[in-house]
């Protein structure tokens, strides 16, 4: 058997000539350094956003034993995130996990994962539009009925779109400010609870082993239980967008791996101390679980009315900046894979506007199929379930295609997981295996909607459509050798 060795490139030369070695030239401003890179990870992942949009869904299913799941999805992420890390200390390109599986595979194999990260950021960037608009409403105290909250969702997607549109330096300092403030709120939010718990005197910990299922009224089983994974699940992605910008970081392989890693496991940790003091403050989880709103009424019940508007304000500014990370993530997606003539209309997708340096149709795509998410989906639990399945079939795709590839990895300087790598990459794909059918084969029922297994039947149709664009086009293209990363 012949073994392809992969090269490695010195991290000490310079980022754009490094670029030249896997066919590129440098298109994108490089102007993001190792915070902003960072800040791009965590405000995609955005723990408040996360926590803000998917709670009452969890909580309503299993109680207080939600904190359970959040850890486990935390466990099995790290996992994820240090194969993406090694990985991305040798492929510092953007369009992450499609050039990663393009170059360890093949072509064909790296569109489909490519294609199911996609359909991640097309339904993320409306869900989490969606949940800035339900907050602010809910803020507010506005009745929404009809298409008040999906009008305001477009309005949202489009006013990131336009910051987009004027280029990165405008995404990375609204970004940066959104991560400022989560930051901060996320501390002042734990102090907060952790000072009415201590104040309050009441150190049982029995709310966190609550399993009740206020929809059901009965215990949670293990579809409630995985149900509840969607919280984390959901919540616990996006740390690879540092990996996505990579052609526009400096010095990408010193930063990329580091905001990678610390974004996940920082907001693994806050959001963990923020459930599980919600959980010891809470007092009746029953009372908690039957509220209009449990997340609120939770809330407001710890920290106080005024207290929760202002944490709210900082939420809709996390939740703001999420979406510009995640429009981010998406447009160099698409254009990675256009770049290589991955996708219809390839040729005008790639295009990069010469003076601001940004793939200003790419983003004008983005923009218009999140729209229509949010007119065709307009049930946020629909949008984030069907996101979140994608994103870990592309992350198994990205794990399978490390254990299986024929080509060998050289340590490279910088970070490596080294004689640790494949156990990781083999545990780390086992999970994201186990995440889809935990979303998929229980028959748990979204409310408000009749039909069973929502995430599974939406998923499949996004793989069927994929199916159809590869074989009606990518197919010919990748075998005429017009398509796929160049060869260098």
């Amino acid at each position: 058997m012949i073994v392809e060795k992969i090269n490695t490139i010195d991290t000490t030369e310079n980022d754009s000539d490094g670029l030249q070695q896997f066919g590129y030239q440098q298109q994108l401003n490089r102007t993001m350094g190792g915070f902003s890179s960072f800040a791009i990870s965590f405000s995609l992942i955005s723990v408040l956003t996360g926590i803000f949009a998917n709670f009452n869904v969890g909580f309503q299913h299993v109680g207080g034993t939600i904190v359970w799941s959040w850890l486990l999805v935390s466990a099995g992420q790290l996992l994820v995130a240090l194969v993406m890390a090694d990985l991305s200390v040798r492929f510092p390109i953007s369009g992450y996990g499609y050039q990663w599986t393009a170059r360890l595979m093949n072509p064909h194999y790296g569109f489909f994962t490519g294609w199911f990260l996609l359909i991640q950021f097309v339904t993320g960037v409306p869900a989490i539009s969606q949940a800035m608009a339900i907050t602010f409403t809910g803020m507010m105290g506005f009745e929404t009925i009809g298409w008040g909250i999906p009008l305001l969702t477009i309005g949202i997607i489009s006013s990131v779109a336009v910051i987009h549109i004027y280029g990165i330096k405008i995404v990375s300092l609204v970004n940066n400010i959104g991560v400022y403030a989560e930051l901060m709120g996320v501390a002042i939010l734990i102090i907060g609870l952790l000072v009415v718990w201590f104040i309050s005197g009441i150190i049982s910990t029995e709310n966190l082993f609550n399993t009740g299922n206020a929809i059901a009224a009965k215990a949670g089983g293990f579809s409630s239980f995985a149900l509840s994974l969607l919280l984390g699940a959901w919540c616990l992605t996006g740390f690879e967008a540092a990996a996505d910008l990579a052609e526009e970081t400096q010095s990408p392989r010193k930063h990329v791996p580091r905001a990678v890693i610390t974004s996940l496991v920082t907001a693994a940790l806050a959001g963990f101390l923020i459930i599980a003091l919600l959980m010891l403050s809470a007092g009746n989880i029953t009372a908690a679980q039957q509220s209009n709103n449990p997340l609120l009424y939770l809330l407001q019940k710890s920290i106080g009315t005024r207290a929760t508007a202002f944490i709210g304000i900082i939420v809709l500014m996390s939740i703001y900046a999420c979406c510009v990370a995640s429009m981010a993530t998406g447009t160099r997606l698409l254009f990675s894979m256009s770049r290589d003539n991955m996708l219809p209309f390839s040729k005008y997708l790639c295009r990069v506007n010469e003076k601001r340096k940004v793939p200003q149709y790419a983003t004008v795509v983005i923009w218009f199929f999140s729209c229509l998410v949010i007119i065709g989906f307009r049930k946020i639990e629909i949008i984030t379930s069907v996101g979140t399945v994608a994103a870990y079939l592309g992350y198994a795709g990205i794990m399978l295609a490390t254990i299986i590839t024929k080509k060998n990895f050289s340590n490279a300087d910088g970070f490596s997981l080294r004689a640790w790598r494949k156990p990781i990459q083999i545990v780390a794909m086992f999970w994201t295996l186990l995440v889809v059918a935990a979303l998929c084969i229980p028959d748990t029922k979204i409310e408000g909607m009749e039909e069973l297994h929502l995430p599974a039947k939406s998923a499949l149709m996004a793989m069927l459509l994929g199916i159809v664009i590869y074989f009606v086009s990518v197919n010919k293209r990748i075998k005429k050798l017009n398509a796929g990363p160049p060869k260098i």
